[in-house]
């Protein structure tokens, strides 16, 4: 299996001071597990978040917004941006990327990105499923609103937490998900197959 490759070039740690507790959730929002994550995470997490954290913000960043999204906006503290022509500077700025994804497969994407600019990142099981990530090695892993509320807070409340989160996050994108690592696994099965022969 060949890993899919990260602009690590293009998605590059940037020198910007985050918004102090400002979550992110990059992705198209016309597609149904992106919806249905936003939808739960702003109805079930949000308000729970807001108690422990009442500054907290969050941007729900992504191309053609069903109304559905768009509703979310009514609610304190969240911005539906619709499509962007650079996702980067909404991670740069965050202070944490989410990924509350409850239904859907495939690799996300979305992860990697943010890892490659460092970012630490809160994802649901399946929001990193097919990853070789860690839970409190490369990222935070919650599944349950008073979860996803307690991990982060304690993001938000642990400075050294979130750097040791996304150097450790950032080295595995380098080790595994750059278009040079991608090239030597590719070159790998190759060489293999000659060999079999």
């Amino acid at each position: 299996m060949i890993d899919t490759s990260v602009d690590t070039e293009y998605f590059r740690p940037q020198d910007v001071a985050p918004t102090p507790e400002r979550l992110v959730f990059i992705g198209s929002m016309d597609w149904l597990p992106n919806i249905d994550g936003m939808t739960w995470f702003v109805s079930e997490v949000f308000p729970k978040l807001r108690k422990r954290a009442p500054n907290v913000t969050l941007q729900i960043v992504g191309r053609n917004p069903t109304d559905a999204v768009q509703k979310l906006a009514a609610t304190d503290g969240v911005e539906v941006t619709g499509s962007v022509d650079d996702t980067r500077p909404y991670l740069a700025s965050s202070t944490a990327v989410i990924v509350p994804l409850r239904i859907g497969g495939g690799t996300r994407l979305k992860i990697p990105e943010a890892m490659s600019m460092k970012k630490p990142i809160i994802s649901t099981t399946i929001g990193a499923e097919g990853l070789p990530v860690a839970h409190d090695e490369h990222l935070l892993i919650a599944d349950r609103a008073e979860s996803f509320v307690d991990q982060t807070v304690r993001l938000f409340d642990d400075p050294s937490l979130a750097h040791r989160l996304a150097e450790s996050a950032y080295d595995l994108v380098q080790e595994r998900f750059s278009s040079e690592a991608v090239a030597r696994q590719f070159e790998a099965i190759c060489q293999r197959t000659i060999e079999s022969k």
